[in-house]
């Protein structure tokens, strides 16, 4: 009995350790998605979109074509395909619903336009995945 308890024992120290590495060596760990949405604001992707609504009203405003100001759409699309690789493949489109969700005069009805054109942003850039389901 007293071999079987210290068995018991050192297997338990060793399962106490072992899960003690894997809680501090947390290196391997991806970020969240919370912490990549926070770190990457899709600019580029709200600026192409944007651009794409043809929508003119006070509730989404269209950006004008003044290129000093504002890139060419191509270039907006550019970089938002690199945005959206920079972010992990499963938070792809979490980050672009909260990113349409986050634009001013998007809410209800407002928002579909701009979703429907963010739906297919991964297909655009060629990533995965291809579309999105909101």
């Amino acid at each position: 009995m007293g071999k079987i308890s210290l068995v018991a024992a050192l297997l338990l120290c060793l399962l106490a350790f072992a899960s003690a590495n894997t809680c501090i060596d947390n290196t391997d760990n991806p970020p969240s998605c919370q912490e990549q949405m926070q770190s990457q604001r899709l600019n580029h992707c709200r600026m192409y979109l944007s651009r794409n609504l043809q929508y003119y009203g006070d509730k989404l405003g269209m950006v004008t074509d003044n290129d000093e100001i504002n890139p060419p759409i191509e270039v907006c699309r550019q970089h938002c395909c690199q945005e959206l690789r920079d972010i992990d493949t499963r938070c792809r489109c979490p980050a672009l619903l909260r990113m349409v969700m986050q634009e001013p005069g998007t809410q209800g009805q407002e928002a579909e336009p701009m979703l429907g054109k963010a739906r297919y942003l991964p297909r655009i850039c060629n990533i995965q995945p291809t579309q999105c389901d909101f």
